[in-house]
């Protein structure tokens, strides 16, 4: 029969407890959800951006322009108008990452328009979009955005008030 002093007992489970403190580490606690959206309770979360890139944004409503517009001296402008119908023109638009652009939004039409931009989640109306200010552009006035891009990609803007037919996308980069 095997006989251990109380102080080999006490090294062995040490080792023991250390061993399974380590691999509870590595195989737990970084609140990853292998990617499926499954948050563990049921639920099926959203999911966040990556640190590095943003997620896939919703579909643009308006025909985008070939033609790109860049931001020169950190602004760029933009025209909402009703007639034909409504669309923003232009509507391909081009910024610098980590600079702040100054998009401005004039309303040439009669209908009230604003600007929103999806934000790096890919989301329309949560925390990360940004929004025009005045966040209703009346026929005449305009308005302005301060976008500040941290991730590359290409980011959706629409209207709020007609977000099935106008809008357009902002290349970071």
């Amino acid at each position: 029969m095997l006989s251990l002093s109380p102080a080999k007992w006490t090294r062995i489970l040490v080792l023991i407890a250390a061993g399974l403190l380590l691999l509870a580490a590595a195989c737990g606690g970084d609140d990853d959800d292998g990617g499926n959206g499954d948050n563990g309770d049921g639920d099926t979360a959203t999911p966040a951006a990556h640190d590095d890139e943003i997620e896939p944004q919703p579909d643009v409503p308006q025909e985008v322009e070939d033609d790109v517009t860049e931001a020169v001296g950190g602004a760029i402008q933009t025209v909402a108008s009703d007639t034909p119908t409504f669309h923003y023109v232009p509507n391909n638009l081009k910024v610098a990452l980590n600079e702040t652009t100054t998009i401005e939004i004039a309303n040439e039409g009669a209908a009230p328009h604003n600007l929103r931009i999806a934000g790096p989640d890919g989301e329309w109306t949560t925390d990360d979009d940004s929004v025009s200010d005045p966040d209703v552009i009346l026929g005449g006035d305009t308005g302005v955005l301060e976008f500040t891009p941290t991730l590359a990609g290409t980011y959706t803007f629409r209207c709020d008030i007609h977000p099935d037919v106008q809008g357009g996308v902002i290349v970071a980069g």
